[in-house]
């Protein structure tokens, strides 16, 4: 048996706003005690999506008097709000970027969006990306010429791992995480025949001895 402390995990769809039918601060937070988890950070593609102060207040409120253990709460980059979320930056867990297809309104699907986020956000608090592979690769260029730490979420490729490898090498401020379900699925196992065929869960699964 090991003994730990109280785990944190930084990557929760709380789903509150507008989605509680599937999750809310009171039973996510309830889950994460379940399993020894003591601070769960929400993510910000509710809907509507957490990425101002009117959705960050309410949030918050929702949080404060629902939820069962420690917890933060993210903000999203969107197309406008760089120096909105500048401001907050002291309230929030982070800056979450989303760089490739999403739930809701977020999507950054051009460069030049992500350039005032990368120039205003405050370097003390971090960016999360969600990024794939190519996506990924130019966020991490986009650290190094910024000069500022990032973090990719959820890796589910072997090349994802190589290139976060070969920029820390380099001495480029990159950090990483990945969900047990890219660390144990492989492509035949992660469709689901009642979904359709339709994959448990983006990204893509990695399949066979190629995968990471």
């Amino acid at each position: 048996m090991l003994k730990l402390p109280g785990l944190i995990d930084p990557h929760v769809h709380v789903r509150e706003p507008g989605q509680t039918h599937k999750e809310d601060w009171n039973t996510a937070t309830s889950a994460a005690l379940a399993g020894g988890i003591t601070t769960i950070f929400g993510m910000p593609n509710t809907k509507p999506p957490i990425f101002d102060e009117a959705t960050l207040d309410l949030a918050l409120a929702s949080a404060k008097t629902k939820a069962r253990c420690d917890y933060a709460q993210f903000l999203g980059a969107g197309p406008d709000n760089a120096s909105a979320a500048a401001h907050l930056a002291p309230r929030a867990a982070g800056l979450k970027m989303y760089l490739d297809s999403t739930f809701g309104e977020l999507r950054l699907d051009n460069m030049s969006l992500w350039t005032p986020h990368f120039e205003q956000y405050p370097k003390e608090y971090p960016i999360v990306l969600h990024s794939e592979s190519r996506t990924m690769a130019a966020g991490i260029l986009f650290a190094a010429i910024y000069d500022r730490p990032v973090h990719i979420a959820h890796l589910s490729l072997k090349e994802e791992i190589l290139i976060i490898k070969a920029a820390k090498e380099r001495g480029i401020k990159v950090t990483c995480e990945v969900a047990p379900h890219h660390l144990f699925l492989q492509a035949p196992s992660s469709v689901s025949p009642a979904r359709g065929g339709e994959t448990l869960a983006p990204p893509p699964f990695t399949g066979g001895a190629g995968g990471g």
